[in-house]
């Protein structure tokens, strides 16, 4: 009887460890060629983000993980970011998008 339950409750441990492995997360290839996985935390009501920084240390692109599950891109080259207007931008994207 007691070896049943104590096999009952590991088998239930068990599954709750498989279905918390299973969470949906985003993905992005970032410049080096390395897959970033990002999460997004519905209880904050936000996605991860990850910037991609270039080798001379100016930012690339910003991947953020949106509430479906989809990564959304933005690349420097649609904001116009100069060392005047770069304190303008809150967050570090997209101000390391100029190196001053």
């Amino acid at each position: 009887m007691k070896f049943t339950i104590v096999c009952l409750l590991l088998a239930g441990f068990l599954a709750i460890g498989v279905n918390a492995g299973n969470e949906p997360v985003c993905s992005f290839r970032n410049n080096q060629g390395e897959t970033i996985f990002l999460k997004y935390l519905p209880l904050l009501k936000q996605g991860q983000d990850y910037v991609d920084f270039g080798m001379d240390g100016k930012c690339l692109k910003r991947a953020v993980c949106s509430e479906n599950f989809k990564t959304e891109v933005e690349d420097c080259g649609t904001y116009r970011v100069t060392c005047a207007n770069k304190k303008t931008f809150p967050g570090v994207f997209p101000g390391c998008c100029v190196k001053c």
